[in-house]
């Protein structure tokens, strides 16, 4: 019985080490909800704003933020050459309804108002043949 409750304790101390982990990610994210970061430099980050020990490792941080994709908080995309991503918050309740312009020097994302997003929406779609899927952020843009 007594090492039934040490495990348990053990369990417990580590869910609540892993939720700590998630809120100083989340944290971090919303701190800079403008900006796409790969992993190496949201670990890169965390570590300017955290002790060493609070920080979560590389792997613990590729877990948590394909758990937070999955879970819709975040959004992942091709970053550089498209081998590596970036994650960035989804800081706005309309994130796919507008669109975006991100600058590919340093990853700064801006999120245009709806109504001059669906203004050239139509006009690209009706030069074009372009269209609109079911989720925005699927639709391919060339400019």
């Amino acid at each position: 019985m007594q090492e039934y409750s040490i495990r348990f304790e053990e369990a417990l101390a580590l869910a609540e080490y892993e939720t700590k982990q998630r809120r100083i990610l989340l944290d971090y994210l919303n701190a800079h909800p403008d900006h796409g970061f790969s992993v190496e430099e949201l670990y890169d980050g965390l570590l300017t704003e955290h002790a060493a020990g609070e920080v979560p490792g590389k792997s613990t941080i590729y877990r948590l933020i394909a758990r937070l994709v999955s879970e819709g908080l975040v959004k992942r995309f091709a970053a550089g050459s498209g081998r590596m991503f970036a994650y960035q918050i989804v800081a706005c309740d309309a994130y796919d309804a507008h669109l975006h312009l991100k600058c590919t020097e340093c990853g700064y994302l801006y999120h245009m108002d709806h109504a001059v997003s669906e203004q050239i929406m139509r006009e690209v779609f009706s030069r074009s043949e372009f269209f609109a899927g079911r989720e925005r952020d699927r639709a391919v843009w060339c400019l």
